[in-house]
């Protein structure tokens, strides 16, 4: 599976519009990979994680075709992993393309009335919408996705996905805090060939009950290696950082490498 991340940044992106710490205030000025907009990941040529507000933008500055995506996965209904008014531009009058485009799109209940209120079921066409629960697993074309619970909202039904392709099986982990129990033995009979985690608060521990910084994510990596999911081969990667606790990338880079992480940036392709 190649990876592509549009997105790597938490839900204000970096450096947060309105803020002056001392992060926002030091990445204006350097810019490059520690500008961070909201998360989306491209799987392959035709699967996508998450549809932040920043679509547009990955579009224009970061080469995304949504035409080349069939099938989009939505981890849950926070604004900065799923912007459904976006999705409705898929019908005429907003696209006039001679050939229609469906996509399915692949979420949680929330997920799914959210794009009913919107009319989702009007423009059918264009737009499938499959309701996914935890533990279910389900195809989609070449892929086979399971959903895992994730420990974020207890108001909805939050998403850590499984992805399965040409004999490569990968974890995608956030958002999330330390795994639930029921997470790790549906990972039991696993064998991991690639672990994206959710890093919220970057180099340190979690400042979140519901997210996770780098010390978590070495929790994450010993129980696993421990139990068998992964191995010395697995590539483990951190992503979703808040601008609060320096998602500095030299530095991050610099730290994560030691313990076997890459630690993701807007553009990077990643191969598992």
């Amino acid at each position: 599976m190649k990876l592509h991340f549009y997105g790597t940044g938490a839900s204000e992106g970096v450096p947060a519009i309105f803020c002056r710490c001392k992060y926002c205030e030091r990445i204006r000025k350097t810019g490059g990979r520690d500008f961070r907009s909201r998360t989306s990941c491209q799987i392959d040529d035709n699967l996508m994680i998450d549809f932040s507000a920043d679509i547009f933008a990955h579009m224009c500055y970061g080469g995304l075709d949504m035409n080349q995506i069939d099938y989009l996965m939505i981890t849950h209904a926070h604004s900065d992993h799923f912007y459904p008014e976006e999705l409705m531009h898929i019908a005429p009058p907003f696209s006039m393309s001679p050939v229609p485009k469906k996509l399915t799109v692949v979420g949680n209940p929330t997920v799914c009335d959210k794009l009913k209120e919107l009319g989702a079921e009007e423009i059918s066409e264009y737009l499938k919408v499959i309701c996914i629960r935890n533990l279910e697993e389900m195809a989609m074309g070449n892929f086979s996705v399971k959903a895992l619970p994730a420990d974020h909202d207890n108001t909805q039904e939050c998403h850590l996905y499984i992805l399965r392709k040409g004999g490569k099986t990968l974890l995608y982990a956030h958002d999330t805090g330390y795994f639930l129990e029921e997470t790790w033995k549906a990972l039991e009979s696993e064998h991991l060939d690639g672990v994206v985690l959710d890093c919220t608060c970057c180099n340190g521990p979690s400042y979140f009950k519901n997210h996770m910084g780098f010390e978590d994510d070495l929790k994450i990596q010993s129980r696993m290696m421990e139990h068998g999911m992964t191995d010395e081969k697995t590539v483990f990667v951190a992503t979703h950082f808040v601008h609060t606790y320096g998602p500095i990338q030299d530095e991050m880079e610099q730290a994560f490498q030691k313990y076997g992480f890459i630690a993701a940036y807007d553009g990077i392709d990643v191969d598992i």
